[in-house]
């Protein structure tokens, strides 16, 4: 069957969510459902969990009861289960049993469009499924079709886990030598395009906080911007000519990458799945995190966001500074906070907002209007920029063109001896152009 389509013999998409002890996030827990088609027909809580069964065994009754009344075919719990207690849960309410980790990695697997995301997302899968080989009814397997990788990919209509551990771990090592190589060829490519390219500026946040919109208004892109979460699951970068923004010839273009959505209770299993996230994030120039205004929990999707990159990477840039420094004063690279979506709250609350957070950027990337967004992005880049003047010979011309584009240019005159720029460069390019720099604009005594 597809994604979308029945997950039980008798097409019940009904379900009701689960959630057991502290920070529960039922509300996100129903999106995720219906992102992979299912219908929520209700909720049930408890503010301990169960080691057995998830719920104590009087809420495992009362949920038994509520899926009889609700006619529901699906239970999906706020956090993951381990097999036994998926199994004791399972039996006692009479519905199929799902995590919400299992939830998150089907939503991957729908989403997965290039060879590497969908080579991530079965290693996920696989990690998931083998402590779960023996006596798991794998129900939600039934909701996407063969995701490839050869013998162990799942046939249509398959209701049991049919593969040994053994299978398992030699089509994991497959998997971990094809992605080892991806990465490699990754890197490469990546170090050569920072090195002496134009800016580099990563667009994270929390899922469908609008980061895909804000590529698409900033370069043209056409991607895909469903309100769903996790639309985009690879990392797509694209070049941002000032011209072609804001009209303005004399800033310097720069290239910008869309990231994978982070979301909190991220399951161990997918992490990798945010390498190449959290790798572009961690060498661009200038991180944008693109917050939803609109969002209920929007500090806690902000905090999120930190401590992912913050765990993952070690970094430390705040959203409430645009241009941190680190101790011994050298550049670390700003983060700038970006309120997206304001569109859908009222002045008062954005009033609001901005004084929780000073520094932050208001802007509504649906309406194309990102001027403010962008000079605050051009004033980052130039923060970790210099600005000096250049006298390029003419039989060097190639030298000077590469400047348009990847530098700002300031202002520029064609003399006798050469051309003369005023420009502010990136750090890293700085020594290429070292032997042009003069101290003044020379005289033309033609």
């Amino acid at each position: 069957m597809g994604v979308g389509e029945s997950l039980n013999e008798d097409g019940n998409r009904r379900t009701l969510l689960v959630g057991a002890g502290d920070a529960l996030r039922l509300e996100e827990l129903g999106r995720l459902a219906q992102t992979l088609g299912l219908e929520v027909a209700g909720s049930l809580s408890q503010g301990r969990r169960d080691g057995s069964g998830y719920l104590g065994r009087g809420k495992r009754v009362e949920l038994s009861e509520l899926v009889a009344d609700r006619d529901a075919g699906f239970v999906v719990t706020d956090d993951e289960l381990s097999a036994s207690q998926a199994r004791v849960l399972e039996r006692d309410c009479g519905a199929s049993v799902v995590d919400r980790t299992e939830l998150i990695i089907r939503i991957f697997e729908a989403h997965a469009r290039d060879k590497e995301s969908r080579l991530e997302v079965e290693m996920a899968d696989l990690a998931y499924r083998l402590p779960r080989v023996k006596g798991r009814n794998d129900a939600l397997s039934r909701l996407g079709g063969s995701i490839g990788g050869g013998r162990i990919a799942r046939g249509p209509g398959e209701q049991q886990l049919e593969y040994d551990r053994r299978a398992i771990r030699e089509r994991m090592e497959k998997i971990t030598a094809r992605l080892k190589q991806a990465r490699a060829s990754r890197g490469v490519r990546g170090a050569k395009r920072r090195e002496g390219g134009p800016p580099s500026v990563a667009l994270v946040g929390y899922t469908n906080s609008g980061k895909t919109t804000m590529l698409n208004a900033l370069s043209g892109a056409g991607r895909s911007t469903a309100d769903r979460l996790f639309e985009t699951l690879e990392t797509t970068t694209r070049l941002v000519e000032s011209s072609g923004v804001d009209g303005s010839e004399s800033r310097p273009s720069f290239v910008v990458t869309d990231t994978v959505g982070f979301i909190s209770k991220l399951p161990t299993q997918l992490v990798r799945s945010f390498e190449s996230t959290l790798e572009e994030a961690r060498h661009a120039d200038v991180q944008v995190l693109c917050a939803d205004a609109s969002s209920p929990d929007l500090e806690g999707e902000i905090n999120t966001v930190n401590a992912t990159l913050l765990k993952n990477w070690g970094d430390t840039r705040n959203t409430r500074k645009r241009v941190p420094v680190n101790g011994d004063g050298s550049h670390s690279g700003p983060r700038i906070l970006c309120l997206n979506k304001v569109d859908l709250i009222s002045s008062t609350r954005l009033g609001e907002l901005l004084i929780e957070y000073p520094d932050a950027v208001p802007v509504s990337a649906i309406s194309g209007n990102l001027r403010p967004l962008l000079d605050s992005i051009h004033a980052a880049i130039s923060h970790a920029r210099i600005r000096m003047e250049v006298l390029i010979p003419h039989s060097e011309y190639g030298a000077a063109s590469k400047l348009y584009g990847s530098a700002e240019i300031h202002a520029s005159n064609d003399t006798n001896q050469g051309t003369w720029l005023d420009v502010t460069l990136p750090r890293s390019a700085v020594g290429k152009y070292s032997r042009y720099r003069v101290s003044r604009e020379p005289v033309d005594n033609s």
